[in-house]
């Protein structure tokens, strides 16, 4: 359950976040924005959309493209399945719980965001940078994530069943209770990285050797 309530006494309205049932809050002052405003600017050729508050409702970004967009900061709740996020700055971007299936983040900026329980199923992240993002219980089946840089990253009890992680950075990594069941690990970077109750079967290691069981 998630609870808003807006300041109004602010040039710009502060907007707190309540989840009751995460336990969460967030303080901030930021301002709000609606999606046919960001629209109708980024069609303009604006791209800066940093440090906003963005609720979607019923009209939601499924599809859209909104390549190299800046969403630095920001406050997102929006439904963005199969849009086109390339080169997007979402750096400290808080994003919990949100279907992102199939959307391309080739390229993209996501250092220090928050995504957990996020659905980025067949999702493209090519040479994403995902460092010190919060990416715990989300799952990321199927999704291509080839020279991504997931350094530091929270990524315990993720799914990344069937996913392609060929060359990422994943060192320093908090990996614990997650699946990598026929996972692509081949080159990845695993320095640092602890491996705590995590499901492997016909994963692909980064020297090459497959690997199952729990380790």
């Amino acid at each position: 359950v998630l609870i808003i309530a807006f300041n109004l006494n602010l040039s710009y309205p502060s907007i707190v976040m309540f989840d009751i049932e995460d336990k969460f809050q967030i303080s901030m002052t930021i301002k709000g924005i609606d999606v046919e405003e960001m629209l109708e600017g980024y069609e303009k050729g604006e791209r800066n959309f940093a440090n906003v508050y963005l609720y979607a409702g019923n009209n939601n970004l499924r599809g859209c493209d909104l390549s190299g967009i800046n969403l630095s900061g920001s406050k997102l709740c929006a439904y963005l399945a199969d849009a086109n996020l390339s080169g997007a700055d979402l750096s400290n971007v808080y994003m919990p719980k949100t279907n992102l299936d199939r959307v391309i983040l080739v390229g993209a900026n996501l250092s220090g965001a928050t995504f957990w329980q996020c659905g980025f199923k067949n999702a493209n992240f090519g040479g994403a940078n995902l460092s010190g993002a919060d990416l715990g219980m989300t799952n990321f089946y199927g999704a291509n994530l080839c020279r991504a840089n997931l350094r530091g990253a929270r990524l315990d009890d993720v799914l990344f069943d069937d996913a392609d992680l060929t060359e990422a950075d994943l060192s320093n990594a908090i990996l614990k209770g997650s699946s990598l069941r026929r996972t692509n690990l081949m080159g990845a970077n695993l320095e640092g990285v602890e491996f705590l109750r995590v499901c492997f079967q016909d994963t692909i290691m980064p020297d090459g050797n497959i690997r199952s069981g729990t380790g």
